[in-house]
């Protein structure tokens, strides 16, 4: 279950992924060919998401999962 805290981590992991982290992933293609993919991750992210290709879709899914638990083990050990 996905809590309050959670969905604040994956939102701000979403808004701050740069280009490099996509291209790196495989999530886009690097260089012009990934103009289009980037120009459409920044103006509806939403649909770009949906009609990402499943392996592209499944990469992203794992670059903000990792994000987003890095940044939860970042607040745990600061509320310590």
């Amino acid at each position: 279950m996905i809590t309050g805290t959670d969905l604040l981590h994956i939102s701000l992991v979403r808004i701050n992924l740069d280009r490099t982290d996509l291209e790196r992933a495989g999530v886009i293609d690097s260089g012009e060919r990934g103009d289009k993919a980037w120009s459409n991750f920044g103006t509806d992210m939403d649909t770009f998401i949906r009609k990402l290709a499943a392996p592209r879709r499944d990469a992203l899914a794992s670059i903000i999962s990792r994000r987003a638990a890095a940044m939860a083990n970042v607040n745990r050990a600061e509320a310590r």
